[in-house]
């Protein structure tokens, strides 16, 4: 009888979390998933390990630039803007406010032209030694920057489901984003 009650407990719990969620909005769905964010959930870190297990990094820096990010989401601020629903499709206006880590990255790069030789090892420009820099001007940070993005979702199954977010988006949330450039 135990066993039985504590299986149709767990298949009520079961019921009203999906319950919860095939109910959220698209802005609290949005908010969900920015949240996970500056929880550093488990799945957005392991998405952030992949991502680093494909750039040319010493373990030590990889560990380094984890922390830096890690850093960065949890200190991550939003606030949403608009909703606009037409039908199975929705945009959630958010403004996000992340440390600026494409300035210190940049002001790193800068001062790489005019001081090269401070990286050299042995007559040899030493790309390690450029990169512990970097990372450190990235690590000590203190400047934030303010971008608008649009998050795109549909409903799928009467659930609101974001859309797969474009590097752009992605640099934006990660502090990385090359508005010099892009200018947008």
């Amino acid at each position: 009888m135990k066993n039985m009650i504590k299986i149709v407990g767990i298949f009520i719990g079961i019921v009203l979390l999906t319950g919860c969620f095939g109910n959220m909005t698209p802005s609290e769905k949005t908010e969900d998933f920015l949240n996970r964010y500056i929880k550093n959930d488990k799945d957005i870190l392991a998405e952030l390990d992949i991502s680093l297990d494909k750039q040319d990094l010493s373990n030590e820096q990889k560990q380094k630039y984890r922390d830096i990010i890690k850093e960065e989401y949890s200190t991550l601020k939003y606030t949403i803007k608009d909703e606009r629903i037409d039908g199975n499709d929705a945009e959630v206006e958010v403004e996000l406010n992340v440390n600026d880590l494409y300035k210190a990255s940049k002001e790193a790069s800068d001062y790489l032209i005019d001081n090269s030789q401070e990286f050299y090892t042995d007559d040899a420009y030493d790309e390690k030694k450029f990169i512990d820099y970097k990372l450190e001007k990235m690590e000590n940070s203190k400047d934030r920057i303010t971008y608008t993005i649009f998050f795109e979702l549909k409903k799928k199954d009467g659930v609101w489901t974001i859309e797969d977010l474009d590097d752009q988006t992605l640099q934006k949330i990660h502090g990385i984003y090359d508005y010099e450039t892009n200018n947008s």
